[in-house]
């Protein structure tokens, strides 16, 4: 049997493909308030551009985080997730001093990710679905999160 295996069936996550992208923080605190998810925001678009990732959309809510990437040819979606997370953690870390003592972990995310390939012809619903996180969350709780929630040093965990 000298069958030729297809190279794409070795990879796990298909390239030359749109992907949502689902990931925790760590033990799901909910640290993605206020400043701190404007700055994870700002950092996964510096690391994106830095790295020449094409992330389409991006959105957190208090505990996770949603993307939308289209992985090229001879990217690895891993490898993204790895950089993008790492990354982020990292400068999250170094900018707000006291939040790896507030929370108690050394991690801000949870070492697994999610991915579903995206259709060409639903990208559009996908990106309003990730750019509406907090209307979604909100009507699915009922309420917007308390005050407290807003800025990190506030959290009760």
């Amino acid at each position: 049997m000298n069958e030729q295996l297809d190279f794409h069936q070795l990879l796990k996550y298909r390239p030359n493909a749109y992907h949502h992208v689902t990931f925790p923080t760590k033990r799901r605190r909910p640290v993605l308030a206020g400043e701190v998810r404007q700055r994870v925001h700002y950092w996964f678009d510096e690391i994106a551009r830095e790295h020449d990732f094409q992330l389409l959309e991006r959105n957190t809510w208090l505990d996770h985080a949603h993307m939308l990437i289209f992985v090229r040819i001879g990217e690895n979606l891993s490898d993204v997730m790895h950089q993008l997370k790492g990354e982020s953690a990292r400068q999250i870390f170094l900018e707000f001093d006291g939040l790896k003592q507030q929370i108690g972990l050394n991690n801000l995310w949870g070492r697994r990710f999610h991915a579903d390939e995206v259709p060409p012809e639903v990208v559009e619903e996908v990106r309003q679905y990730i750019r509406h996180q907090e209307a979604i969350h909100t009507r699915r709780a009922g309420y917007l999160p308390l005050a407290r929630l807003e800025r990190w040093r506030d959290l009760e965990l």
